[in-house]
């Protein structure tokens, strides 16, 4: 039995994740709609909410170690359920700097 080789330069099986995925760049910024609530998203794995309940702001910082977490802030990213993208003015109001 007589084998050829073939080559084709790369191996059209394995395609390079940044094709598939683009790049986010962080911090992002979203708010949960109908809600006073807003995020700052730091990475793939780390939040901050920023909550308005009766005129008192609190503040918490959440890394994602769990699984339903680390889907929150999924669907976060990708503006699912009611989560959208927060205004200028309200990154500014909330997270004191004007990054987006």
């Amino acid at each position: 039995m007589i084998l050829k080789r073939v080559s084709v330069g790369w191996n059209p099986f394995f395609i390079p994740l940044c094709f598939i995925r683009n790049i986010m760049e962080f911090p992002q910024y979203r708010k949960l709609d109908g809600f006073k609530r807003y995020y700052q998203i730091l990475d793939e794995r780390t939040f901050v909410e920023v909550a308005v309940m009766n005129e008192a702001v609190t503040r918490q910082t959440v890394e994602a170690k769990q699984y339903p977490e680390m889907i929150r802030i999924k669907d976060m990213l990708a503006q699912e359920w009611n989560f959208r993208l927060m205004e200028h003015e309200e990154i500014e109001q909330y997270f004191g700097n004007g990054e987006s």
